[in-house]
């Protein structure tokens, strides 16, 4: 018989500003570009999740599934500073949970 094994799950949304947006298409070209990149580089889930109709706040809810707890917040926090880096996203909210 096999071992049990365990996983953990680490959920953030995540609130920013997108600087320099003039409107809702220059946003979504933003957040959709970001979402592509943390998908593929950290292998997580990731969703716009609020201020849709704003042009230049948005809210992301990501999620990383790994071994351990802080491998999945490990994972987050790597695709907040990418976000932060390379988006020059302005990050004023983040609300993490891990199970």
């Amino acid at each position: 018989m096999r071992p049990a094994s365990r996983s953990a799950l680490a959920v953030a949304r995540v609130d920013f500003r997108v600087p320099g947006s003039r409107s809702l298409k220059e946003k979504r070209r933003v957040v959709r570009s970001f979402l592509e990149r943390a998908r593929s580089r950290f292998g997580i889930a990731a969703v716009e999740s609020g201020w849709r109709d704003d042009r230049s706040l948005a809210s992301l809810t990501l999620a990383a599934l790994a071994d351990r707890a802080e491998a999945a917040e490990g994972l987050l926090r790597a695709a907040v500073a990418l976000l932060e880096d390379d988006y020059a996203a302005e990050v004023f909210a983040v609300e993490a949970e891990s199970h």
